[in-house]
Parts: C-alpha cells; structure tokens; sequence
C-alpha cells in the first residue's frame, strides 16, 4: 500500500524497528528500507517506474538529501514540543533511582547498562507503560513514547544517567541506595550524608528534639559544600552549648 507522504514513508520504518535509534541511525534504515522491502511491495504490484515516479510525488528522488530531510522532519513532528515536556525530566529521573534500587548498580557504565535494560526489556517500563494506556499498547507505540521524552538512543541514556549523577554524587553507595529505597520523609529527598551527620550527633546527644533536628538540617544544606562532615558536627555542638547557655541565663 502506497503512503501519502515522506512523513508517514518515514514512520512506516519506524515502527518496524522496535528499538532505539538516533536521527542518524534512522536515516541509515530508511534508505535500506525504501530501497528494500518498500520498493518490492510496490514494484511487485505497480511495477518499476510507477515506483521513482512515486518517490518523486512525495519529494523523494534518488537523493540523499531528500531522505535526510524526511526523517528529520519526522523527528520533529514526533518530539514536538507541548506543555507537559517539563515533567519528563521528573520522571526520567525517578526512573533512574528506581533502576539503581532494583540492580544495586555499582558505576556509572552499569547504571547505563541497567537504564537501557529497564527502558528497552519487555519485562521493564514497557510493563508498565502498557498497563496504563488505554489506546495503542504495541511496542512501536512505546518507542513513540520514549522518543517524546527524549530518549531516542543510548546516548540519550547516557545524557540522562550523567545529569542524574551530577544531582546525586553519592548514589553508588549501598547506605544511599537503601535509603533510595525507602519513600523520601516529609518532602525532602533521603541522603546518605545527612543521615551519616546525623548518626555521628547521635553519639553526642540523643534523641534530638524537632527543633534540634531541624537545626542540624540546616547546617548540612547551608554548610555542606564548605564544611567537612566533623566540623559541621562542630558547629552543631555550638548550637547545644548556645542553647544551654540561653537556657541557664533564663533559669537564673
């Protein structure tokens, strides 16, 4: 059956592929694919010229630059821009914690490793992808839908599994993956470090009260990033003798 334009020409090999391509992988396939098992469907019932003169009607001579152009108009269409794109990123990236709880990867080649099997296994989001749609639940519809997220080919991957490590430099280790594992507290994300300053105040004064708690936050968010992990125990002791002190002065 003859298609109408490049565009659908074009989602036609597509969706034989089942699988994830970059722009120039895919105009690598279209070619073979136009020249291949379209030209036999079409030669075969209209035979030779009927087909060049078809390719010619949808503004595809024998020309590379046509057929270029074709899927990367193709891409553009199907990785339009709407109003819910600002939310993938969200989404991506809690796909990629759950992917380092599930396999407990060890590096950064791993957790690409394990991404690229929960996107692309049968067993992995494509499950849970189909259990929620309502129309199309076929594979050429779900490699669809990761395109539109913009996920198209493992460097895609790679891209996001860099930008998430740069948020979470400590995801590699197996007290930050278990604490991944559980759900976040009171809207705040769960950290191996804070949890780790928290354990050596604990050995200092237990049982903090909810304002000491907060406190001692504060100091790992504000201080982190200048502070060694024994100084902001410091400052915190700061804090308590402070605080007694204000107490005593009441007191007396």
């Amino acid at each position: 059956m003859t298609v109408k334009n490049a565009r659908e020409l074009v989602n036609r090999c597509y969706e034989q592929t089942n699988c994830l391509m970059s722009v120039e992988e895919l105009k690598e396939r279209f070619i073979l694919f136009v020249f291949g098992p379209y030209q036999d469907e079409i030669v075969s019932r209209y035979g030779l010229e009927y087909f060049y003169k078809h390719l010619d009607s949808i503004n595809l001579t024998n020309c590379r630059k046509d057929f270029d152009r074709a899927v990367e108009e193709w891409y553009t269409h199907e990785h339009g821009k709407n109003e819910q794109q600002a939310d993938y990123h969200d989404l991506l990236f809690t796909l990629v914690k759950d992917t380092i709880v599930h396999y407990q990867s060890g590096d950064r080649n791993i957790l690409v490793r394990d991404v690229t099997k929960m996107l692309t296994s049968p067993t992995g989001y494509y499950r849970r992808w189909r259990s929620g749609q309502l129309g199309e639940r076929n594979l050429p519809a779900y490699f669809k839908y990761l395109l539109r997220l913009g996920i198209r080919s493992l460097a895609d991957i790679e891209s996001l599994v860099d930008m998430w490590l740069v948020e979470q430099p400590h995801a590699f280790c197996k007290k930050q993956q278990q604490l991944f594992a559980k759900p976040p507290r009171r809207g705040r994300p769960n950290n191996a470090e804070l949890a780790q300053l928290q354990e050596m105040v604990g050995q200092i004064k237990q049982n903090l009260t909810f304002q000491e708690r907060e406190r001692l936050r504060k100091i790992y968010y504000y201080h982190r990033k200048n502070l060694t992990m024994k100084e902001m125990v410091e400052k915190f002791k700061e804090y308590l003798r402070a605080k007694q002190n204000e107490n005593d002065t009441q007191a007396g």
